[in-house]
Parts: C-alpha cells; structure tokens; sequence
C-alpha cells in the first residue's frame, strides 16, 4: 500500500505542476479569420503535394464560391474553413467527423493563439512591411482532427503559408529534406523519428528553416545538434500532442530527455487506476484538461471522465509517464509507444492521405 501524499506535495501534482500558466487577451476565431483576408490575395495559403490555393480562392470559397478541382485534401481544407467560421459565427461546437471529437470555438483559440506565439520565437530574419509575413510553415505529421484546425487558423491570421506534407514525403526522409528545401519552409513541424531519419543523409543543408518544434513522448540525444547543423542558427523544442487535446498540451527543451511541462492554459495529470495522483517517480496515466480540451461528439470512442481535483473535465490520453522530482513530466517510452501504435489503428483517414486518386472524403461538415 502506498503512502498518503502530504497536503503540501499534493497541492504540488494537481496545481503547480499539473497547470499551465493562466491564459488572457485570446483573440476570437473570427477576428483570426479576418486577419487572412489582409494578407495579399495571390500569396499561397495551402500547399499539398502538387496542389495549391491562394489567399483569394480559399477565402473565395469562404465566401460562397466554388470549390474548384484541385484534389479533395485541398477542397478538405477549404470545407474545414467554412466550418470554423460557421462554428465561431453560431458559438457551436466544431465537429470533426469520424474523430469522435468536435472543438468549441474557445478552444480552437486558445489552440491557434499557442500556435502563433511558439513560431514568433525563431531566428531573427527580415520582413517585408508591404507583403507581411513570409513565412512557410511545413506539417510533417499526421494530421488528426483538430491539428488540421489550429495550423490551418493561426497560418492564416499571421499570413503565412502552410504545406502540408503528404505521407509518401513524411517517410522517405530525402523526399522531406527535398520538400523543406523546395518550399524554403522556415517553420517545421514533424515527429522525433521523421526527423532523425534526417540524420542517414549525406549532410543536408536547410538554410532557410528558422525553427523545428518537434513533437512525440522521446526524443534522440542526436537530433538538437543535427538539426542545428542542418539549419544553422534554428531554434528548435520538444511538444506533447494528443488527439483529445488542439494543439500541443506540454513543451520542453529539445535536449534528449523528452521532458516537458504544461503550456498556458493546458492541465496535465498523472493518476494511478483509481484516478488519483502518483508521487513524483511513480509511473501513472497522462489525463489532459484545460483551455484547448475537445469534447466528445456523439457515438465516440474516447473517454472523458471528471477532474476528480477541480471543476472540469479531462481526457484520458493512454500515455504512461511520471514527474520527476523537479516539476517536470518524463514518458515512459515503451508503454506510450504501445498505446500510439494501438490507437494509429483505429484513427480517421489523415487529411495529408486524401490525395488525388483516394477516396474523396469529406474532411469537415461544410
């Protein structure tokens, strides 16, 4: 039998630990949505595979317009922006089909306003005052509902361009390293093992990438140096993403460790099977809570339970971890990478998927 935690070490786990600092000033979605349409109407907002749209024909479609013919992942993203603009219009939530998951419109915010700060910290590099922003933000991973979401919203408020890569470049590393070069991203977002795959190349070179934030639950001792060597002056970081969660829910330096803690307004527990919380070194399950949380829809496979510590919610995620003994949260690797694998089974058809030549599916309710 375990030994009772002392209020004090308690008060620790389920609040100086466990939050994120508290959140303010978040802009709404619907001023992030008209932030877009500032941005000069032939820049690139989306780019997959060999498909694009422009600033002027994804709001066009915004506005009423046709689709147009340019693959189903590119008429996917611009369905999914008529629905967010609906959702923040009515205040209904976002539902995002066959993920079980939809995102109320405070959460979408909360997600894309992280967004846009984390990328605000890179290496410094000059700006066009008459064209604004110039920045090429890549996704190399998948993309499960809600990242669609937050990275399609926060690209187009800062005026940016987002490409999304497809699968057959996420997993050939030189097809990446190609991609990233061709469209001179300066942003890269990929998964721990996409990118050290990276390191197998024959020195690659990626002047114009300014920062890499690198998500998963480990991350290789090599990969901060590679990464630097490959980009020089880059900043990079490490993030914890979860399905239940918009966005990233924990971030930590890229040092090997795979530490991380909660970032503003997210809520991280780690509780044993009676859902209560474990002593820092005890490994218990990751529940995530707070401001960019989803809600399960109807029919949904996921499970939300009741914060057993404060008003709210939480989601239970699957991953094992533990605090260490300075307020830090560490994966264990084995089980988490068990619980991934399992879950990757049994997700909806990733929107980098939906290319020409796959079935067209419709990504959100138009």
């Amino acid at each position: 039998m375990r030994e009772p935690l002392s209020g004090v070490e308690q008060h620790r786990l389920v609040d100086e630990w466990a939050n994120g600092v508290e959140l303010y000033d978040v802009p709404a979605v619907s001023g992030l949505i008209e932030r877009g349409r500032r941005v000069p109407s032939l820049r690139t907002a989306v780019r997959c595979g060999g498909h694009i749209r422009t600033y002027a024909e994804l709001y066009g479609h915004l506005d009423g317009g046709a689709i147009g013919a340019t693959g189903p992942s590119m008429d996917g993203l611009a369905q999914l922006l008529r629905a967010i603009a609906e959702s923040a219009r009515t205040g209904s939530v976002l539902p995002l089909d066959g993920c079980g998951i939809g995102l109320t419109p405070a959460a979408l915010a909360a997600a894309a306003d992280d967004r846009r700060a984390v990328v605000a910290d890179h290496r410094p590099c000059s700006t066009d005052r008459a064209f604004g922003s110039a920045e090429v933000r890549l996704f190399a991973s998948r993309w499960d509902c809600a990242d669609a979401a937050v990275e399609l919203l926060a690209a187009l408020a800062d005026g940016a361009t987002l490409v999304l890569a497809t699968e057959a470049e996420r997993t050939d590393p030189a097809a990446l390293a190609e991609l990233i070069a061709s469209s001179a991203a300066t942003h890269v977002v990929a998964e721990a093992h996409t990118l050290a795959a990276i390191a197998d190349l024959p020195a690659p070179t990626l002047p114009s990438v300014r920062r890499w934030d690198v998500i998963g639950t480990d991350c290789p001792a090599i990969l901060s140096g590679l990464l630097r060597s490959i980009a020089p002056g880059s900043v990079a970081g490490f993030a914890y993403t979860a399905t239940e969660y918009a966005g990233v829910a924990a971030r930590g330096p890229l040092d090997g460790t795979g530490r991380v803690r909660p970032i503003p307004g997210a809520r991280v527990l780690v509780l044993d099977e009676q859902r209560r919380v474990v002593a820092p070194g005890v490994t218990g399950e990751v529940y995530l809570g707070g401001a960019a949380l989803t809600v399960a829809t109807a029919g949904s496979a996921r499970e939300f339970v009741t914060d057993p510590y404060e008003t709210g919610q939480l989601a239970r995620t699957g991953a094992r971890g533990h605090w260490t003994a300075d307020g830090w949260l560490v994966f264990d690797v084995a089980e988490s990478l068990l619980v991934a694998t399992t879950s990757a089974v049994t997700e909806t058809l990733e929107l980098a998927e939906l290319l020409p030549g796959d079935e067209d599916v419709d990504y959100a309710a138009a």
